[in-house]
């Protein structure tokens, strides 16, 4: 027979593995949103960013399938799990989340889930067929 502080301890287990799942579930649902500061060139390394801006260049990395974004007053880094998903042109104008990080001495913001990357309006001419 379960004595009574062996009770107490599985309710306690039980109620902690319920609170976090629930949490778990509330954050799924909230996204990156209401955590994240828009970016600016003072914003922290290692912070939650967002970001929007037209795309000025996109850049395929030599290795790796990675994508580079110049958006004009930073870079994105889009790392290949999530660059193979990313349908992005110059002259869109996206909005993304990411971490800033300092890449050789210059800012840009890691983007890690291609779930971070919305494409607001493309650039006129694309996805035309002739």
């Amino acid at each position: 027979m379960i004595e009574r502080q062996e009770r107490t301890a599985l309710l306690i287990l039980f109620l902690v593995f319920i609170s976090c799942a629930l949490f778990t579930w509330i954050g799924d649902g909230v996204g990156k949103g209401p955590f994240a500061q828009n970016y600016t060139s003072e914003s922290p390394e290692g912070s939650l960013v967002s970001h929007q801006g037209i795309v000025q260049k996109v850049t395929a990395t030599a290795t790796g399938g990675n994508l580079i974004l110049d958006m004009g007053d930073v870079s994105i880094f889009i790392p290949s799990p999530a660059a193979g998903m990313a349908n992005i042109s110059s002259g869109d104008f996206i909005h993304v989340y990411g971490i800033v990080q300092i890449w050789k001495g210059k800012r840009e913001i890691l983007v890690k889930d291609s779930g971070d990357i919305s494409i607001i309006s493309v650039s006129r001419g694309k996805n035309l067929r002739f």
